[in-house]
This record gives structure tokens, sequence and C-alpha cells, in this order.
């Protein structure tokens, strides 16, 4: 085995009877010495064997700090030297205990190496441990040896994606436990270090289940990658999951979604002077999939056309109609047709789109308006029509006399309830004049035209 000649140092002090200094970063490198050398108590009762087992004992393994430290050094070939002597199961279940005891101390495990690390949490898992403890531990762990780690030679490479590998195992799949950014982070990750199949999906999966939890700043993470394209087909793949996981009653994760992609083409368009038109082009149209029959208006999409033409003065009319393929004027709120109408940059079509768009919302708002009038009328007369049945029916109670002057009265009442009803027939009126009805639907009262006496002199 390698030795390290500080350690190889300190051995032949020992074995020439000085005094020698252990501590807890060079004891494991001691112990595999003393067990390669076989330096027991078959040669000696005072021997380096006993004497480095002693100080782990006493002075290592009762602290986390100085455990941690004894482990983040080993080299790969050191550790498995404590494999092979039994060593290894001996500081993880002392880790164990400790981190049961105060799970604040998962912290602190973060320095050590991967091959350590991912059995000590396992184990930790196993036991009534707060899931918020776990995954923090994992998450940090994953930013000081993959976010934060520069990339270099290879070797560095295969850590990161092995830790990566390793993060996506560890982390559980509930729902809400991990941060959005962080899934987007090591999705990204494990594309870009070529990381399994199983581990790349596995981001995706904890991903679509929370997708309507996260914000455009979260979608930009994978968005432009290392060659300044977009992964079309990634994103698609996260909203296709991510609606097969939820139906119709979960309406208002469909409308976060439906926000957000709009709020990301707003971004992309704003903050990637690259992005050209097909590619713009293609993410408006999953924005725009994700909001139809789910938002009322589609002024998200009409912002980031605009920002986008802003940023590309030089297109020429046919590409500018190409960014505007998606663009549902029909859709577009007043205050929106109402810019869009003024707005110089859009292709000529859309703008005359827009006026005629504007048109049909200031029609229809005056329709509105009149049926709110006329069911509010349409009530009043419903109510004089009860009352002139009710007086009607009080009217037929009465013992109406032969005598004529009663008779006279009871005409005169008839006409005046006639009359009384035709005053709610004004409204009816209005409506012939906008063309809704004709005057042979009008009621005619010609209870008040004095009927001319009938001459017959001039027939005799």
């Amino acid at each position: 085995m390698d030795i390290n000649p500080s350690i190889f140092h300190l051995v032949t002090r020992f074995c020439y009877g000085y005094k020698i200094d252990l501590s807890a970063d060079n004891i494991v490198s001691v112990l595999c010495i003393a067990y390669y050398l076989d330096m027991s108590d078959d040669h000696s009762s005072n021997n380096l064997l006993n004497k480095a087992g002693t100080f782990l004992e006493q002075r290592v393994l009762m602290s986390c700090n100085e455990t941690v430290k004894a482990l983040r050094i080993c080299s790969d070939k050191i550790l498995d030297k404590l494999a092979d002597v039994g060593l290894i199961e001996v500081f993880l279940d002392s880790l164990v205990e400790k981190a049961l005891n105060d799970t604040r101390l998962l912290q602190d495990l973060i320095t050590l190496p991967l091959r350590l690390y991912e059995p000590l949490i396992l184990e930790v898992s196993k036991h009534n441990v707060s899931i918020e403890n776990l995954v923090a531990s994992v998450c940090n762990y994953a930013k000081r040896w993959v976010f934060e780690k520069h990339s270099g030679d290879g070797s560095v490479s295969r850590n990161k994606r092995e830790v990566i590998e390793a993060v996506d195992r560890l982390l559980p799949h509930e729902r809400g436990t991990i941060s959005c950014g962080f899934l987007f982070k090591s999705l990204k990750e494990s594309i870009f270090l070529d990381a399994c199949s199983d581990c790349r999906k596995g981001f995706e999966v904890r991903i679509s289940n929370q997708l309507d939890m996260a914000t455009a700043k979260d979608l930009l993470i994978l968005s432009p990658t290392e060659d300044g394209s977009y992964d079309i087909e990634l994103l698609k793949n996260i909203l296709k999951s991510f609606y097969s996981n939820y139906s119709v009653s979960d309406l208002s994760r469909f409308v976060s979604v439906a926000r957000m992609l709009e709020e990301f083409l707003l971004e992309a368009a704003a903050s990637d002077a690259g992005l050209g038109v097909g590619t713009f082009k293609e993410l408006a149209e999953i924005a725009v999939a994700a909001s139809c029959d789910v938002l009322s208006y589609s002024d998200g999409i009409y912002r980031a056309i605009d920002v986008f033409l802003e940023r590309h003065r030089d297109l020429i009319e046919s590409e500018k109609m190409e960014a505007c393929r998606f663009l549902k004027c029909k859709k577009l709120s007043p205050e929106a047709c109402e810019h869009a109408s003024k707005n110089e940059k859009l292709p000529l079509r859309i703008v005359v789109q827009v006026l005629f768009v504007s048109q049909m919302q200031i029609r229809d708002k005056v329709a509105r308006e009149m049926k709110g009038v006329v069911e509010e009328k349409t009530q009043d007369q419903v109510d004089e029509d009860d009352e002139v049945e009710s007086m009607s029916k009080k009217l037929l109670k009465l013992e109406i006399e032969p005598d004529y002057s009663k008779k006279r009265k009871i005409e005169n009442l008839e006409c005046v309830v006639h009359c009384e009803k035709k005053k709610t027939s004004v409204w009816r009126e209005v409506k012939r004049k906008f063309g809704c009805m004709t005057s042979s639907t009008m009621d005619v009262c010609n209870c008040h035209v004095k009927k001319r006496k009938k001459n017959y002199d001039r027939y005799k």
C-alpha cells in the first residue's frame, strides 16, 4: 500500500520507542499501516494497533466533528483497507448514533466522501428523522460537490456524475419537499454530466409533480443549454407528465402553470438576445397550448411578443408574422387591444385583427349593458303584471249591476288598468327602434279613443 512519508516517519519513531502524536488527521492512516504490518499483541503488548485503536475509541469516535475530520481526508485506497478490516462499519455506526440524537449534525456530514455519505444517509432515513432535515443535508451535499465544484479533468466530472446520481437516489419523491429551483439545477447538471437515464428521469418526475409551484426563473435554469439552444422536447415531456398527473378538478394548478409559461416566454424574449424567431415560435406555441381554455386573456403572450419584436427591430414583415403566429387576438383584454392597436412594431395584418376585435368587444359590451337593462325592466314588468292580475281578480269578485253608470265605471277602470300596463312597454319601443322588435308586436290600447258614432243616414 502507498504510505504517506509523514505517516511512515511517525511509525518509524514508534518502532524506536519515541513518543508519537496521534490526531484525527492521521489516525486512519496509522490504523491502516498497523493492520498492514500486523503490529498487534502477537509481537508486543505495547503495540501500535492497540495504541491507535484506543485513541480512536476514546478521542475520535466520541466527537462527531473529530470523526468526520478523520474520514473526509481518506482516499479510496485507505477506505478500501478500512473496509477490509471492518472499520467502516465502526465509523458509520458512531455517526448514525450521533445524527439520530441530534439531526442538526446531518449538516456536518456533507464533507464526507460519497462512499461514506450515501450509506450513512440511507441508514439514518430508516429511522424517525424529519424529511426536512434529510433533504436539507442532501441538497447541501449536492451544492458542495456538484454545483459549486468547478469542472476539471475527467475524474472530476466522473465524481460529479456519481454524486448527482446518488442525490437522485437519496431524495424523496413527495411533492413540495424539495425546492423547484434545486430540482431544475439538478436536472440540468444530470444532462450536462451525462448521468444515467434513471437519474434524469427521477428529476423530471419530481419537477412534473410540482410544476405548478415553479416560477419562470426556475424554468430558465434549463434554458438555454450549453450550446445556446432550448431543449423543447424536455419542456414538452415535463408538461406532458404534469398534465397526466392531475385532472380537470385541479384547475388552479393548470392556471399557475399557464401563467408561469407566459412569464417564461417573456423572460426568454427579454434576456436572450440570440433567441431566434423559430425557437420563440416553438416556445410561444407551448405557452398558448397551456393557456388554452384555462386563462381568460392571452395578454402574457402579447407582452412577450412585444418585447421580442422590440429586441429584434430588424425583422422583416414575414418574420414578424411568424413571431405572432400563435397570438390569439380575440383573447386579448380591452387594455391589451388598445395598446396593440397603436403598436407600430406589430405587422399590419395583426393590427387590423386587433382593431376588429376591439370593435367586437365594444359591441358585446353594449349588448351586455342593454341586456342588463332589459332584464331589470322585465322584472319590473313581471311585478306590475302581477299587480294587474291581482286587481283583475278583485274586479271579477265584484257584483256587477246592470246599471249603466256602474258599467261605465268598470269600463273606465279597465281602461285605466290597461293604460297603466302599457307604461311598462316603453322599453319595448326602444328595442323596436334598435330593430329588436316590430310595431306589430307592440300592445296597442284604443280604450282612450272615442268611438265615432256610426252615421247610418248616408245609407238611407
